[in-house]
């Protein structure tokens, strides 16, 4: 498709046979947890609290650092969890992951990913733990549950229009994912959250990803883990319950029409570099979402929605533009002096 994919497997035929072999039994001293963080310290104390009233420890907690230092914050829990601290310059969330990655060794067979807007309930640790090893050698990587989302609504008319089914953790043809939080009973995903997820080092190793520069890695985890879906399985650990205290970063006024743009450009990448997805598909999904938002924006007189709609429309023209003229949707993907340009 004229793309270079952020997802390449690397692993030759022994390897893959390796991954699927039966293995000892795991504890919480095997996983390792990344952790990037950027200019939110409070956030990060909430999470590390958490860690401090799990009833089992884990092996390493690695927070990558790429805003103003919280080496200080961090190293206070030395005495009571096993916290590392790194600095990474320039930012970047999958930079930050990438450098994480790399400080890994063969002590910490799994390895987990957090925002740093992630809260532990106090079992989350110990129930993902027990759920990994009651699950098949194939299982490449398991999401704890955030439960303060709310559920996802499904209507005949999503259904009419391609845009929702009423199963969990699906991924569209035209690329829409429904949604695996919250969920009631463990769940077999075609996808994982990147900021609450424990994989297998063998994955990471086995599959690279690339870095891509933007301000908003809306989809880096739906990209990373479809692929690996398609080869491994991949699942929602109910009981490991955890929390997303969500914060915005971006509170200039076009906010919304960044978040629209980038959003549109993201998805399409996702579509471009799986085939068995469907670029028409995508378009008309596309359509309709504008349609019923810029309807929703009027009918409310809320100008976020109208704003959102303009990026969107952006997006969807640029991203088309660079597919006809042979571009390349990375570049549109960094988009650093287009959101400063509107902003």
């Amino acid at each position: 498709m004229g793309f270079d994919p952020i997802l390449r497997p690397v692993m030759n035929k022994r390897e893959f046979a390796d991954m699927n072999m039966p293995r000892a039994f795991y504890s919480a001293s095997d996983l390792a947890f990344i952790i990037p963080t950027k200019d939110r310290p409070q956030k990060l104390k909430n999470l590390l609290e958490s860690f401090a009233t799990q009833t089992v420890s884990c092996g390493r907690l690695i927070i990558i650092d790429g805003g103003h230092s919280v080496e200080n914050l961090v190293m206070s829990y030395s005495g009571k969890l096993p916290v590392e601290y790194y600095e990474c310059r320039p930012p970047g969330q999958i930079r930050q992951k990438n450098m994480g990655i790399s400080l890994l060794d063969e002590k910490t067979p799994l390895v987990g990913f957090l925002d740093d807007d992630i809260v532990l309930e106090p079992y989350a640790l110990k129930a993902i733990i027990s759920f990994w090893n009651s699950c098949g050698a194939n299982t490449a990587g398991i999401s704890f549950n955030i439960i303060n989302v709310p559920a996802q609504r499904h209507f005949l008319l999503g259904s009419i229009f391609g845009l929702s089914v009423p199963e969990p953790g699906r991924v569209l043809r035209s690329g829409i994912t429904t949604a695996n939080y919250p969920a009631q009973t463990n769940l077999r995903t075609q996808w994982l959250c990147g900021g609450a997820t424990i994989w297998k080092q063998d994955i990471l190793k086995a599959f690279s990803h690339n870095e891509i520069q933007g301000r908003w890695a809306i989809a880096e985890d739906l990209i990373f883990s479809y692929p690996v879906g398609k080869r491994f399985s991949l699942y929602v650990c109910a009981d490991a319950r955890v929390r997303h205290e969500h914060v915005m970063d971006y509170v200039s006024k076009m906010k919304h029409r960044f978040h629209g743009r980038t959003q549109t450009i993201w998805w399409l990448y996702f579509v471009e570099l799986n085939d068995d997805l469907s670029r028409t598909r995508f378009f008309f999904a596309l359509f309709v979402r504008i349609i019923g938002r810029l309807m929703r924006g009027m009918l409310t007189f809320r100008i976020e929605h109208l704003e959102f709609v303009l990026g969107q429309v952006e997006g969807a023209i640029k991203g088309l533009k660079s597919i006809l003229y042979h571009g390349d949707l990375v570049s549109l993907m960094a988009e650093e002096e287009d959101a400063k340009k509107n902003e």
